[in-house]
């Protein structure tokens, strides 16, 4: 309990400043350490004379003397912001614990003398700390800056899908959560006492020597606090939601609600980071004074530049524009309301089943194929690779061991030893039957009835593989139903130079700058993580199509869809098909991920309120729908429809009432009959 009541002083007493500090930093970052960060790896890349990143050419970028200096200034400003904030958050709390107020103008002018020492040698180490461990692990201390970073989900469905490779997974993430557990302190020793980062790290162990334990049931408690502060947030919103998305409420009270919900995601993000610190600060503390540890206090008296008015009205202008900026780009509402600027859902947008449909039936088998084409997908992606007698067949990985227990490689065997392999049980027992199929099977299987997405994965060992698949293609007259893809770009090369007017697809796991330039390549299918507008405006642009793999995520379907891509592989087929047409259908709206039923009450807020809304067009609307100008007045009576008989308005006021709920026809209104026209 002394702890909860330290943790929540140390808080208090500068709760304003540190969620203040939180919210201005969040947008400060976006604006200002982002954007110089990618201007480094661009002139990295004009250094190395690369027009794009991609798996085949980085070793030219890391080649270069002059482009690993970009590279390394791009870190260390990534690392200077996050560190920033961590800084800050230390001083705030030392501040509380003196019982003094401190701005928001103070906090970062200490906070920033202590994070530029990230410049010396003698620091370099911590943007290590800072970039690895800290959003890996986010034990300890973590930053708002590097919540978002993670390992590319091709990667981790890599590692998971092979048991050497998961083990060795594990044991090096244990190892990082260690080390990240007993440099905990670092960052206060940095800050607070002016050591450098090899004695703060020898600071923080001698300190948690004797006092691991404690401070690790403390995070455990805080977890659980922070775990259940979570679930029942979740709660809550889900129970605002599903009464928005019922349509029951009056609209004033949706769209506050919504406004609500809003609210509190931001303030529940920018309270989380200040009460971890606050938390570990208290710990720091004591376990300070139990050593006799003398921790230097730098906050003496707040500087009195922040008590003037030109700074108070910065900062109220400031504060004002990032407000009005995070409500124009929080992802809800951003569900909600489409800009003129934003793209139209792609006419002939493309549902691919990665690997069949992973998730109804056994990757990369007959059903799997046959089930993609039930379920309407437009494309099936598959895997081919070659055995050691030249035969071509259909699985993804290299190793037979996790679909059918047989644990060789491809080369090493040949089609008839492994023909009779059982590869569907390890999915269900319902799929017993299935076995590993050719590439000729599954072509005489999905000829006439769906595309094939055919990638190539040469290993090394067979002979011909890019020569046979399109032999094979050409045998079945499918040339126009195909595209041979590839990871390697070598293999695209090959499938051209052997028919040129064969389409390819380049499977790209990193994808950056003017992609559209490479040579030998109709298709681009993009790991979803590097997708970006920008990508797909100067993909589509050049008159090629882009995809991207493999999205799952209904939030993130909504992402792409909005950018206008042309496709997704995915492995729920049904999830993505339902979020595309809910782009097109008139009036159903995704909000978050979900699709709406009852978005009319959103449109009539869209089209029928002044102010700079009004201009902002609502998601969905037909094109064809004319607008109609309402009266300055009586918009809010259009939109509620007063309490009184028809037969008391006259036939022109009426019929504005009728025509200001936007849509040609009879009213929708219950209580109204008429009917009106354009």
């Amino acid at each position: 309990m002394e702890f909860a009541r330290s943790t929540w002083r140390l808080f208090a007493a500068n709760a304003r400043t540190a969620i203040l500090f939180e919210f201005g930093f969040r947008f400060l970052f976006a604006i200002l350490f982002v954007p110089a960060c990618f201007g480094m790896v661009d002139l990295a890349m004009e250094a190395a004379g690369l027009a794009y990143l991609a798996d085949t050419n980085m070793t030219t970028l890391f080649a270069n003397p002059l482009a690993w200096v970009f590279l390394l200034v791009a870190a260390l400003v990534l690392a200077l912001g996050a560190l920033f904030e961590m800084c800050a958050l230390v001083v705030v709390m030392q501040a509380g614990k003196t019982g003094r107020r401190i701005g928001v103008f103070e906090t970062s002018r200490l906070a920033f003398s202590s994070a530029r020492r990230i410049a010396r040698p003698s620091n370099w180490l911590l943007a290590l700390f800072v970039l690895l461990l800290v959003p890996l692990t986010n034990l300890t201390v973590t930053s708002s800056a590097l919540t978002g970073v993670r390992l590319p989900e091709f990667i981790m469905d890599f590692i998971w899908e092979n048991g050497a490779l998961t083990a060795v997974f594990v044991i090096v993430m244990a190892a990082l959560y260690l080390h990240a557990f007993f440099l905990a302190f670092g960052i206060h020793f940095f800050t607070l006492c002016d050591e450098s980062w090899m004695q703060a790290r020898i600071s923080s162990r001698s300190l948690l020597r004797g006092n691991a334990w404690r401070l690790a049931r403390r995070l455990l408690a805080l977890f659980a606090v922070f775990a259940s502060g979570a679930v029942a947030a979740i709660v809550v919103g889900v129970l605002i939601l599903a009464a928005i998305l019922e349509g029951g409420l009056p609209f004033g009270v949706s769209f506050a609600l919504t406004l609500v919900m809003f609210a509190f995601t931001i303030v529940v993000d920018c309270v989380f980071a200040p009460l971890s610190y606050a938390a570990l600060s208290a710990t720091f503390y004591e376990f300070s004074q139990e050593r006799g540890i003398d921790i230097p206090y730098r906050i003496d008296e707040p500087s009195r530049t922040c008590r003037t008015r030109l700074a108070r009205a910065a900062v109220g202008s400031f504060l004002a524009m990032l407000g009005l900026v995070s409500l124009l780009s929080y992802d809800p509402l951003h569900g909600v309301f489409e800009s003129e600027s934003q793209r139209e859902p792609a006419p002939d947008f493309a549902i691919t089943a990665h690997r069949g449909g992973a998730r109804e039936a056994p990757e990369n088998t007959l059903a799997a194929f046959q089930n993609a084409i039930d379920q309407g997908a437009d494309w099936v992606e598959l895997d081919v690779q070659q055995t050691a007698d030249g035969v071509l067949v259909v699985m993804h990985d290299a190793n037979l061991k996790r679909t059918t227990g047989l644990d060789k490689e491809f080369w090493q065997v040949t089609y008839d030893e492994i023909k009779d392999l059982d590869n569907g049980s390890w999915f269900d027992p319902a799929f017993a039957d299935q076995r590993i199929c050719t590439l000729e099977e599954a072509l005489a299987l999905c000829k006439g009835k769906i595309k094939l997405n055919i990638e190539v994965k040469p290993d090394g060992h067979g002979v011909d593989l890019e020569r046979k698949t399109v032999d094979l293609i050409n045998a079945y007259d499918m040339r126009d139903q195909v595209a041979v893809a590839s990871i390697s770009y070598e293999s695209l090369a090959k499938v051209k130079e052997i028919d040129p007017s064969m389409p390819t697809m380049y499977d790209m796991t990193l994808a950056y700058g003017s992609i559209s330039s490479i040579e030998h390549v109709d298709y681009f299918s993009v790991d979803d993580f590097f997708v970006t507008q920008e990508l797909v405006d100067e993909v589509q642009g050049a008159g090629k199509i882009i995809y991207a793999w493999t999205v799952n995520d209904p939030a993130n379907m909504s992402r792409l869809i909005d950018y206008g891509i042309d496709g997704l592989v995915t492995d729920d087929i049904a999830q993505a098909r339902e979020l595309y047409e809910a782009a097109l259908h008139e009036g159903h709206e995704y909000f978050d991920g979900h699709l709406i039923d009852g978005g009319e009450r959103f449109r009539t807020l869209v089209v029928g309120c002044r102010g700079p809304i009004r201009r902002r067009r609502f998601r969905r609307q037909p094109r064809a729908a004319a607008r109609v100008r309402r009266p300055r007045r009586s918009w809010r009576r259009a939109m509620y429809h007063p309490r009184r008989s028809s037969s008391s308005l006259s036939g022109t006021r009426q019929d504005r009432l009728c025509s200001a709920e936007g849509r040609p026809g009879r009213c929708r209104r219950t209580t109204c009959r008429r009917r009106t026209s354009r």
